[in-house]
């Protein structure tokens, strides 16, 4: 299991939140809903039950639910954030993955979400 790794994985996270550039998101608010995932290396400690071989999706959770609640204009800037804290407190890990998806965007005509994705 040398070359092994494993991907940890947060799907559908649902958050009210305030992020937009329209004053009406900023008042009102949306509903986004977030995918979290990150890879880290494979560490023998795992297979004596030890937590700290690995990242809790807890505190992965923590840091999402922390950031959704700081209104930001861009997706983009809320995105590249929780990238940013988690790679800080994981140095560790290989590489990862976030998409925010805002279930319905005021712009006229557009029936479904948008979405902003980062890979890290």
């Amino acid at each position: 299991m040398k070359n092994a790794t494993y991907r940890i994985k947060l799907s559908g996270l649902r958050f009210h939140s305030y992020h937009g550039v329209f004053p009406q998101e900023q008042k009102i608010g949306n509903e986004f809903m977030v995918s979290v995932s990150v890879s880290i290396p494979f560490n023998p400690d795992i297979l004596n039950d030890n937590l700290e071989a690995t990242i809790s999706y807890a505190d992965i959770y923590d840091i999402v639910a922390d950031e959704m609640q700081r209104a930001r204009k861009l997706l983009e800037t809320v995105a590249a954030t929780i990238s940013l804290r988690i790679k800080e407190k994981w140095p560790h890990i290989i590489d990862g993955h976030i998409s925010i998806c805002k279930s319905t965007p005021p712009i006229a005509g557009i029936t479904g979400s948008s979405e902003v994705e980062i890979f890290f």
